[in-house]
């Protein structure tokens, strides 16, 4: 019998204990074969137990785990496991839960991962290798992870942005309401100076914005803006939205200027 396909050095030697000498040497050695008609012995980078599927029939060879030394399966780069559950058939049942190093897909890049060994499953949200945004919850599952939004934030959890109902200025000053007449000798007020963001019409200045036609010189300024379309459902969301500002004495829409809307 002999473990197939994962052989990383192979010398002549004249015993098996020169086998066993050799495997000491390497840091990597998990076990060897040795044959004895042809004297060769080789070096393997796995366990019978970690690879049971190629412990294989083999005229002449024989196969040794190695006893003494032997660096356990993942606990350094340079022998790194392609899963967690690699590691717990090598190192057996009482295997920890903890970072190993694993180079799943075989690149040659060994990276340190989580394992819950309790499942044998890699933990990606503990070890960094999930795909969850900043602003969500990693949950771990068999195989895989789920991204959930934090409260307070929306999107499906790989991308989340703020919940404008929650994260948002309110606009409160009675000059923006559409009864307010702006006065002949000013001044005249410009939201130009505001921020990119969420605002919301809370107290004297309204509860939202007008969907009718605002006259010109009103809300404190000359041209006055209000919402050209209904406002969306709470169903709706976040909706595209043009906010019309009157001109003078007629003009219907003087100038126009797209948003985002949330009931």
């Amino acid at each position: 019998m002999a473990l197939k396909r994962f052989v990383f050095k192979r010398w002549s030697v004249a015993a098996p204990h020169l086998c066993d000498v050799k495997c000491g040497e390497e840091i990597t050695c998990q076990s060897y074969n040795y044959n004895r008609k042809y004297q060769i012995c080789e070096l393997n980078n796995r366990t019978k137990e970690a690879r049971p599927e190629n412990f294989l029939s083999a005229p002449s060879w024989f196969y040794i785990k190695r006893l003494n030394g032997r660096t356990p399966l993942g606990s350094i780069p340079e022998l790194p496991a392609i899963s967690c559950l690699e590691i717990k058939a090598s190192e057996g049942k009482n295997t920890i839960s903890r970072k190993y190093w694993l180079d799943p897909t075989g690149t040659g890049k060994a990276k340190l991962i989580n394992c819950d060994m309790a499942s044998g499953d890699i933990d990606e949200c503990s070890d960094g290798s999930h795909m969850c945004d900043v602003n969500s919850n990693c949950t771990n599952t068999g195989g895989s992870h789920n991204c959930t939004c934090r409260k307070g934030y929306i999107g499906d959890g790989k991308s989340c942005r703020a919940d404008p109902c929650l994260h948002h200025l309110n606009l409160s000053e009675a000059n923006r309401n559409t009864k307010y007449k702006t006065p002949e000798s000013g001044p005249l007020f410009c939201d130009n100076q505001l921020s990119v963001g969420w605002y919301r019409f809370v107290g004297a200045a309204g509860t939202k914005m007008p969907t009718k036609r605002v006259p010109a010189f009103r809300c404190g300024t000359d041209w006055s803006g209000w919402l050209d379309g209904a406002h969306p459902t709470v169903e709706d969301g976040e909706v595209h939205g043009n906010v019309c500002f009157s001109g003078k004495p007629n003009h219907y829409c003087k100038s126009l200027k797209n948003i985002f809307v949330k009931n």
